[in-house]
């Protein structure tokens, strides 16, 4: 059997922020994945799948990503893109963004002062934005949805979002 791999946090808030997520987590939902190398958690919602992830913010906070793997492998195009333009201009929270043919739909907010109704409001948010789009836009525009990939055994999409995280930086 592998040893489990120990997380490794850059600061003492992004490690309390994750210890809150996680307890947070736990009770709101019933299954839940931990990334064992990162500071991530992923878990299922309709026909798509959520990534949290932790990262820190200065010496003192850290920022919670709610991320959404919408639709996979779609050709990005001018239509598309105004598209999804036009929705992040009516949408309450979060905003789709895209990386190469992935399309990704999420919500970021500051963690140190977390409270249970802020993560699941973003939670809903972004889970149910996801939701009622991505079965749309893979109708319009292809790709396929974030589980039909991995149904079909595509990349798992933590994978995907460690190289949006590499491009970003």
């Amino acid at each position: 059997m592998a040893a489990k791999k120990e997380k490794s946090f850059n600061t003492a808030c992004q490690e309390e922020v994750y210890r809150q997520v996680k307890s947070y987590l736990d009770e709101l939902v019933d299954e839940h994945f931990d990334d064992a190398e990162h500071c991530d958690f992923y878990l299922k919602y309709g026909s798509t799948v959520l990534e949290i992830s932790i990262e820190p913010y200065q010496e003192d906070d850290a920022v919670i990503e709610v991320l959404a793997f919408c639709v996979q492998g779609v050709e990005p195009s001018f239509e598309l893109m105004q598209e999804l333009l036009r929705v992040n201009a009516e949408v309450p929270l979060g905003a789709f963004s895209m990386a190469g043919e992935d399309l990704f739909f999420s919500h970021s907010f500051l963690g140190r002062r977390l409270r249970p109704e802020q993560l699941i409001a973003s939670l809903d948010v972004v889970a149910n934005i996801s939701d009622e789009y991505d079965e749309k836009l893979v109708t319009k525009y292809g790709g396929e949805t974030a589980i039909d990939r991995l149904r079909s055994g595509g990349v798992r999409p933590h994978a995907k979002i460690a190289a949006r995280k590499a491009d970003s930086n």
